[in-house]
C-alpha cells in the first residue's frame, strides 16, 4: 500500500476521492476539469483546511459505504469527492449545463464498504 501525505486545500473527510493542485495542496475531486477530475487516491483521515493528511493511492478504501460489490465506480460530476457507479454517474451528467464532462474510473468495490482503488485518467465525454 503506497499512502502519501498532503496539506488539504479545504475540509477533507476520510473516503474523499481527491486532486493534487500544481502547488501540491489536496482537493476533493470532481469530474468538471481535468485537473479536478485527476484523482490521486481517497482520504484516509478526515482534516480541516491547512491540515495534513493521508492519501491511499492504490490499495483499498475502507471508508465507504452502500457500494455494490464488483461494480466498478466513477468521480461524481455533481458532488466534491464522492463516487457513482456508472448509472448514477450517466444520471450526474444530465445534470450538467457544460457541453462535456471527465470520466474517472476510481475502482472497484470488494464489499459494501471497500473499494480496489484502481484509477484510470479522466476521458473528456461530450454531450
Amino acid at each position: 500500500m503506497a499512502i502519501a501525505s498532503f496539506y488539504a486545500g479545504e475540509d477533507i473527510t476520510a473516503g474523499d476521492a481527491v486532486f493534487v493542485e500544481s502547488n501540491g495542496v489536496l482537493f476533493k475531486g470532481i469530474g468538471t476539469e481535468r485537473a479536478n477530475a485527476s484523482v490521486v487516491g481517497f482520504a484516509i483521515d478526515s482534516v480541516s483546511s491547512g491540515n495534513l493528511t493521508r492519501v491511499d493511492v492504490d490499495a483499498q478504501c475502507t471508508s465507504l459505504s452502500s457500494l455494490t460489490p464488483g461494480t466498478d465506480y466513477f468521480l461524481s460530476l455533481t458532488t466534491s469527492g464522492q463516487i457513482y457507479d456508472y448509472t448514477n454517474w450517466t444520471a450526474d451528467f444530465s445534470l450538467i449545463s457544460a457541453s462535456g464532462a471527465f470520466l474517472t474510473r476510481v475502482g472497484k468495490a470488494s464489499a459494501t464498504t471497500n473499494l480496489n482503488i484502481e484509477i484510470v485518467s479522466p476521458i473528456y465525454v461530450i454531450k
